[in-house]
Order: structure tokens, then sequence, then C-alpha cells
């Protein structure tokens, strides 16, 4: 009895020596920042000088920010545009790939190589292609079609360039999910199907969707808070500009922190933006299950 409770105290000490580090560096870098966020919304301040406690003052100034009610349409609009073609792209590639085709590993490895890229080389590149002097975009609709647009210094355009961009840096990843969920639908659905006569359109909508809605709505969860949190490109491409046509909630936010806002405005922000994307989240699965329900 002795040795079975020594055995079992060295046991906890072991797994204690092995989750304390871990349990202190999640304690670390995300309970405590994510505890001061809600306790940096009672005050305003820059990064430099005193915090002035101003309780919920926050909040009521979010709702008379006409700028905010802007950069959230400028959000929601990217999320528009944005997550239909990133869904419909690599579901489509996701099917094309997991057809038994020759060189088939090659295609799967160049459609990922976008998702392996850093964002400033993307930003580079698209910004090259881009161009109005030696882009080869630009001059290939201005002479084949006579489009003279500069796609990332025209307001809403500028925009949907970058989530068009946003979009095709990032479908491989997701085409490699759908092709996994993909690869787990049993062959025989499809001979059974071929055997009643069901046509490729059909196969589709009735046993590729179906089985792969528990994937579908992964994915959508997966790029809907990646779209509400998109930072990165349109701090390579745009800068928010031209004006604050690109602004987005995350770069207000940073704008609001390192532009000589408040700290707490900016924190109250965050967890406006952590409380919708709670919900949104939320209602893509009541939505999924609702529709599989039926």
């Amino acid at each position: 009895m002795q040795a079975i409770k020594a055995q079992a105290r060295a046991e906890f000490i072991s797994a204690l020596v092995f989750l304390t580090p871990k349990v202190g560096l999640f304690a670390a870098f995300v309970v405590v920042p994510f505890v001061y966020t809600f306790y940096l919304m009672l005050f305003q301040g820059g990064l430099i000088g005193k915090f002035r406690f101003v309780g919920l003052g926050n909040f009521g100034a979010l709702l008379g920010d006409g700028l905010l009610r802007s950069t959230i349409g400028n959000t929601l609009l990217f999320m528009a545009v944005n997550i239909p073609v990133t869904v419909g792209l690599a579901l489509g590639v996701g099917i094309l790939l997991a057809r038994q085709v020759k060189f088939r590993g090659v295609y799967r490895s160049l459609i990922y190589v976008p998702s392996l890229l850093s964002v400033s080389a993307t930003g580079l590149v698209w910004k090259i292609m881009l161009d109005r002097d030696a882009g080869p975009i630009y001059g290939f609709f201005k002479h084949t079609f006579g489009f003279e647009l500069s796609y990332l210094q025209s307001g809403t355009v500028a925009l949907i360039a970058v989530a068009l961009i946003s979009a095709w840096a990032s479908v491989g990843f997701y085409s490699l999910i759908f092709l996994a969920g993909l690869n787990g639908i049993p062959r025989e659905l499809y001979e059974a199907g071929t055997v009643d006569g069901i046509s490729p359109s059909g196969a589709f909508w009735h046993i590729t969707l179906p089985l792969l809605k528990p994937v579908l709505q992964l994915v959508l969860i997966l790029t809907s808070i990646s779209a509400i949190q998109v930072f990165d490109i349109i701090f390579v491409l745009t800068q928010g500009g031209p004006g604050t046509s690109t602004y987005t909630v995350m770069w207000y936010i940073y704008k609001s922190v390192f532009g000589g806002g408040s700290v707490g405005y900016a924190a109250t922000i965050s967890v406006a933006v952590m409380v919708f994307s709670i919900l949104l989240a939320g209602a893509i699965v009541l939505f999924t299950r609702s529709r599989e329900a039926r």
C-alpha cells in the first residue's frame, strides 16, 4: 500500500514538474494580458503618461465614433469579399486535388506555396504586380480592356483588392483542410451513386457537401475570424489608405495605440471584437447544425 502511494506521489510530482512551465507561460502570455485588457478598458491614456480612470466612458465613446463606424463597414466589406472567395476556391481546389490524377503530389505542393510565403513577401509581390508604372496586371488590363485603375490607391477598390490578395494567400491552406475531409468520405458512396445514375453535380450536393459539413463549419469559422482580425496584409499593402478607405478594426486598434490615441479605448474595441467573433462563431455552428437537421 505504501509503495502504491509513493508511486502515485512520484507520478504527481513528475506531472507537476512538466506542467508548471507550460502553465506558467500560458498564464504569462495569455491569461495575464487577457485580464489586463479588461482592466485597461476602464482608463484613458497613451503609452506614455498617466492613465485617467473613466469607468465605462470608453464604451460610450464607441457609440459616437464615426471613424469606427466607417472602419466596421470596411471590415464587413472585407469579410463579404474574402470569406466566400476563400471558401469557394479552397473547396474547388480541394475537390480537384482529391481526384486520382498524375503528379497529384506536385499539385498539392504548388497550391500550398502561397501559404508558406511571409506576408511581407506576399505584399511586395502584389505591390509590384499592381504598380501603375511597371505592374504586369495593371498593364494587362490597361492595354487589353482600357482599364486605368489604381488598384491600391482607389478607395473601395483597394479594399476589395486586399481582400482578394488575402484570399489568394490562404486558399492553399484551407484547400488541404477540405482535402483531408474529402479523403474521409468512403468511395463506395460515389460508386453506389454512379450505379443509381446520379450526376456529378448530384453527387456533390447529396454526398460530398452533406458529409463535408463539419469541415465546412471549421473552415467558415477560421476564415471569419481571420477576416475580422486582418491586419498584416493591410500594414504591408496600404497602411490603411488611401485616406481611411482600408481601415479595418484591427488596423484602427493599432492606430489607436501607436498613433497617439488611447490604450484603454483600443482595449475596449478589442473586447468588442472578441465578443463579436464569439457570437459569429456560434452563429455559424447553429446555422450549419440547423441545415444539417433539415
